[in-house]
């Protein structure tokens, strides 16, 4: 009868602890799920973002069109 106490304390916590995690296990098992699918989702945003040019002005610095140079004078200025 003496250690009946100490046994029950330490059945009382068991059972205690395994109350609590029957409780806990499906929250931390759709909290892993939720933050799977924000990793996810973060990871397709960026992917998305990064394969996309943001919208500006393109200066692609055309040369004006003049007459055609003479080939004999270019010729001439290379020697």
């Amino acid at each position: 009868m003496c250690c009946t106490g100490p046994l029950l304390s330490v059945l009382g916590g068991v059972g205690f602890a395994s109350a609590v995690g029957a409780l806990w296990m499906p929250v931390l098992a759709v909290l892993a799920v939720a933050s799977g699918l924000g990793v996810l989702l973060i990871r397709s945003r960026r992917r998305n973002a990064a394969c996309r040019t943001a919208p500006a002005r393109a200066d692609l610095g055309m040369p004006t069109i003049g007459p055609a140079p003479d080939r004999f004078e270019t010729a001439q200025t290379e020697h």
